[in-house]
């Protein structure tokens, strides 16, 4: 069997890539990356490695409708919104995550972190 990481040339070629795009200023350790077979299946597995079943996650809404079916599903982690308005460029302000936060707190879910897109799917802003 191949190293479940990723083939080790992959991951000291995209550590050197890495290096380089930021300039040299930076170096990535090839041991520390993990490869995925894509960002669902990277995404599902931060979820499973960071929350535990109920535990929850902020994220700006609208955002991307397949999130729910690619990290809740098989996690048993949710999703609480926190709601942005075309009124602003739906931007992110604190008064929406603190509301967001509080109703977590009320229904007495344990909030584990935000996630954060760029793009912001659906909107692509």
């Amino acid at each position: 069997f191949q190293d479940y990481h990723g083939l080790p040339e992959f991951r000291n070629a995209v550590a050197n890539l890495m290096s380089k795009v930021r300039g040299g200023r930076v170096r990535f350790d090839p041991d520390r990356l993990l490869m995925s077979g894509g960002a669902t299946g990277a995404n599902e597995l931060i979820m499973f490695c960071l929350a535990d079943p109920g535990d929850a996650f902020l994220v700006p809404s609208p955002y991307y409708p397949a999130f729910v079916r690619d990290l809740c599903w098989r996690t048993g982690m949710q999703l609480i919104p926190v709601q942005c308005h075309s009124s602003n460029n739906f931007m992110i302000t604190r008064e929406a995550l603190e509301e967001a936060h509080k109703k977590a707190q009320e229904e007495n879910i344990k909030v584990k972190g935000l996630i954060i897109t760029n793009p912001s799917n659906p909107l692509g802003t």
